[in-house]
């Protein structure tokens, strides 16, 4: 029942207002390693070369020189102390781990550093999906252990699995277009609350006729894997989605131009 409870939760404090709060938190990032060598090795994996223009200056502006006051703290594993241990030879699990010790600032943190962004969001997409399909578990189990109260709790569910699924992933919506530095809001988010509403029935009618195909406890695995696989997939799409500007039309997301920018270091000395 915890993760009927944590959609039900999800569903009631659907609020862009709290997600763009959480996005825009300020925060100072410093970077600590043995030399300069080692410092500035670091900065290019949180503000790789490939991001220019004004991405790159918002990103170098969060970090601050060493002694500065700052929230985050990251290190090299030559270097002892307090702070998220972030090895330049394989990054991935110092970024992850980033990310879940300084879980508040983890919507800000993506939206300000590329490589945070991509893993933050394949994480919010995951969590999502799992969230979901354990919902549509639990919404499926009248039909499939009869019981005194079978009647009462397939009543209750008739509907609600899909607001709580459908709320999830328009939750998702506001959280990616976070992390896209876009703006957050009902109005703002309307294209990607479409794609999610779009979606909702289709899933819901072909999880319905799938359980009543197949036999009992199968078909509670089939409507689990059917919230689940679904969830990744509007979250995928969700994330592919970008917004287009006030009077122009739809364009696809372009990669960053690639040039050679001035050292991080410099940014931040």
């Amino acid at each position: 029942m915890g993760a009927w409870k944590q959609g039900l939760h999800q569903a009631r404090s659907l609020k862009p207002s709290r997600i763009r709060q959480q996005a825009h938190r300020h925060f100072r990032l410093e970077v600590r390693a043995a030399d300069d060598a080692g410092r500035e090795a670091l900065c290019r994996i949180l503000i790789p070369d490939e991001i220019t223009g004004p991405e790159r200056t918002r990103a170098g502006e969060h970090l601050v020189a060493p002694g500065e006051a700052a929230e985050i703290l990251v290190r090299d594993p030559g270097t002892s102390g307090a702070g998220v241990v972030l090895d330049p030879h394989d990054p991935d699990a110092g970024l992850r781990e980033l990310l879940r010790v300084y879980a508040p600032y983890r919507l800000a943190l993506g939206r300000i550093f590329a490589p945070l962004r991509r893993l933050l969001a394949r994480d919010l997409i995951q969590a999502l999906a799992s969230r979901n399909a354990a919902i549509a578990a639990i919404s499926a189990l009248p039909e499939v252990v009869p019981n005194p109260l079978s009647l009462v709790l397939a009543l209750g569910e008739m509907g609600s699995d899909t607001v709580l699924i459908t709320a999830n992933q328009v939750g998702l919506a506001f959280e990616l277009a976070a992390l896209h530095d876009e703006p957050i809001g009902w109005r703002a988010q309307s294209g990607r609350v479409g794609l999610v509403l779009a979606g909702a029935l289709g899933w819901r009618t072909l999880a319905r006729e799938l359980v009543g195909l197949i036999p009992a406890g199968y078909g509670l695995a089939a409507k689990s894997g059917i919230a689940y696989s679904g969830s990744l997939a509007v979250g995928a799409a969700l994330w592919r989605y970008q917004a287009p500007a006030r009077g122009a039309a739809f364009q696809p997301r372009r990669k960053f131009l690639r040039t050679q920018p001035a050292p991080v270091e410099r940014q931040i000395a």
